[in-house]
């Protein structure tokens, strides 16, 4: 049995002091394993459930565990196709959320680009924005096919959009006022600008809500669709183009081009299949109690943990 309160084969803290770490860790990936801590009275603790699953690595692989507060997590260093394979045939059915970087990056983003609804928060806006119309269910049926990638984004918001004229604008005020953020978003931003690590928000749904969150939170950029209003009520329109995927790839591709950093300093985070296009532009992925299609595709995921437990990860 390894011994898992320290490092197996090399002491994590030689990963810091070395001058240059790929020294030892060339041609090599991270992977970061974590979990909440599991009660004492467990059958199987949570170092054995661990070690369960690093006993099918055949090549060599180094690795640390770490424990904060009730988060337990562990840095794993191994060849990146190994790592791969392992991942699927062993971790993703697993109790363990992961976040694998980038081959050969040991280093944190430097920018955090969010979807919006079901991820930077914990609703849908234009589910709750039907349900105060009284087309509620219509509309949300359409939005779970959409987030899955059943039907087109684009029409479907259209469609969505059009269910909602006549609803007051003072509507989305008060739920602009009233978002339940993710558990853990809150510390996430407060924590991350003290690191100078940029946070921004890209939406399939609309402006006032994430205008919203950048004046309130102090957010770096945000994106979404602009509604029609006339009189104080909505048209049932969306003005310009909308907010798809390719649009949001876009968008955190001139983030990059604006902060002048690569692929690699940047980790997205979303949880429908409109987020999939971003995703490929980041170094880091992230699926946030993602659909099924997001999470076969991204190279992380957080189904039991909170988005505070980044802080954890990259040491923030």
């Amino acid at each position: 049995m390894f011994d898992l309160n320290q490092l197996y084969i090399q002491q994590l803290q030689t990963i810091s002091a070395c001058e240059n770490p790929l020294q030892n860790f060339d041609r090599l990936s991270k992977l970061s394993l974590f979990k909440m801590k599991s009660a004492t009275n467990v059958l199987i603790s949570d170092d054995e459930l661990f070690a369960s699953l690093l006993l099918s690595f055949e090549s060599r692989v180094y690795f640390s565990k770490n424990i904060s507060n009730e988060l337990l997590y562990w840095e794993l260093f191994a060849d990146r196709t190994e790592l791969d394979i392992w991942l699927s045939q062993n971790v993703t059915n697993s109790e363990f959320d992961f976040l694998l970087w980038p081959h050969e990056h040991f280093q944190a983003p430097k920018l955090v680009v969010f979807d919006m609804d079901s991820t930077f928060i914990q609703i849908e806006v234009i589910d709750e924005l039907a349900r105060q119309h009284g087309v509620g269910d219509s509309v949300a049926k359409v939005t779970e096919a959409a987030m899955r990638g059943e039907i087109d984004f684009s029409k479907s918001l259209i469609s969505r959009v059009a269910c909602l004229q006549g609803l007051a604008y003072s509507t989305i005020d008060r739920i602009a006022n009233n978002l339940p953020l993710s558990l853990g978003v809150d510390s996430l931003v407060e924590q991350s600008k003290k690191n100078d690590v940029k946070i921004a928000i890209v939406s399939g749904g609309f402006t006032p809500f994430v205008q919203h969150l950048k004046d309130t939170m102090g957010l770096f950029k945000v994106k979404a669709n602009d509604l029609e209003i006339v009189d104080g009520k909505l048209t049932g329109k969306v003005l310009g183009s909308i907010v798809d995927a390719q649009a949001k790839a876009d968008f955190v591709n001139w983030l990059k081009h604006e902060l002048k950093i690569s692929n690699n300093e940047i980790l997205t985070i979303g949880d429908g299949a409109n987020d999939l296009l971003m995703m490929k532009e980041s170094g880091f992925n992230l699926a946030y109690r993602a659909k099924p299609a997001v999470q076969e595709q991204a190279s992380g995921r957080m189904n039991v943990t909170q988005l505070d437990h980044l802080l954890c990860l990259f040491k923030w």
